[in-house]
């Protein structure tokens, strides 16, 4: 016989109706005035599910063991992680291209230091400067410098143990760039002898000293460190005449009076105009 059973309830005074003739006998309750017979019989008896089918009439169930045919939830797929795009290296610049503001690539200038006493240091400050901390360039050189266009200055503090500081503007091109270093021993400075070393020269400029105490009259680029002068004690016995050439720049030849020690000098060349001869 099958589990589920199948009840056609009456309209009986003990479960659905009150006790029409107003006995005080004990009787069941009933359904309450605004119950059906198969909301009373729900209600009474767990387990039992009903149909009305008149005012007095329902039809009613054994309901199914809890939970026997309520649906399973199913589980739900996890979404896979999604790989992500990696970044394409560029063909031409590498894997991580520069550019600069103004939305052009960068260009690296590499720097070479020559006569640089042990344990120098470098340290830029002003300029497209490449760090701001003082490097030993003994340990592992200098750090390349990003420069947009085809040229860009920066200014370097130089420092070794037992020498007196000194600061350069560098002009650098893309490439690799010579920078002469030239650091006057510290203590008393010989009164007979002078250094000289250049600033702002254009590339491929060549100096060469023509008159005066020269140590030599040799023609040298001027990022090459220069012999030491023997100087005397007037200024006719200091002064020496420089030549200095660079391709797209006229030949200039000044006179410098040196003093005991190191001397710096600019190097100021104006460029040849395309209609000059």
């Amino acid at each position: 016989m099958d589990t589920r059973a199948f009840l056609t309830i009456a309209f009986l005074g003990l479960a659905c109706a009150k006790d029409p003739g107003g006995s005080t006998a004990p009787v069941a309750a009933g359904p309450a005035s605004y119950e059906t017979c198969a909301d009373y019989v729900q209600r009474m008896s767990p387990g039992v599910r009903c149909v009305s089918l008149e005012a007095s009439r329902c039809q009613c169930e054994l309901a199914s063991a809890p939970g026997a045919g309520a649906p399973q939830p199913q589980p739900q797929p996890q979404p896979q992680p999604q790989p992500q795009p990696q970044p394409q290296p560029n063909s031409k610049t590498g894997p991580a291209a520069l550019t600069s503001p103004q939305g052009g690539a960068l260009r690296r200038a590499e720097l070479v230091f020559s006569g640089a006493p042990d344990n120098t240091t470098v340290q830029c400050v002003s300029g497209p400067c490449p760090t701001q901390a003082a490097v030993m360039i003994a340990v592992a050189g200098y750090p390349p410098v990003s420069i947009a266009g085809e040229a860009a200055t920066v200014r370097l503090e130089l420092r070794a143990p037992g020498h007196s500081p000194a600061t350069i503007d560098q002009r650098l091109v893309p490439g690799p760039n010579n920078v002469a270093v030239s650091l006057e021993p510290t203590g008393t400075v010989d009164p007979k002898k002078a250094t000289v070393a250049f600033d702002k020269a254009p590339p491929g400029t060549t100096v060469a000293c023509v008159s005066g105490p020269c140590p030599d009259r040799l023609v040298r680029p001027v990022t090459d460190a220069f012999p030491e002068f023997a100087i005397g004690q007037t200024d006719r016995e200091r002064s020496v005449v420089l030549q200095f050439v660079a391709p797209g720049f006229r030949t200039e030849s000044n006179l410098y009076v040196l003093l005991p020690g190191r001397n710096r000098i600019p190097v100021e060349l104006d460029p040849v105009k395309p209609d000059n001869r």
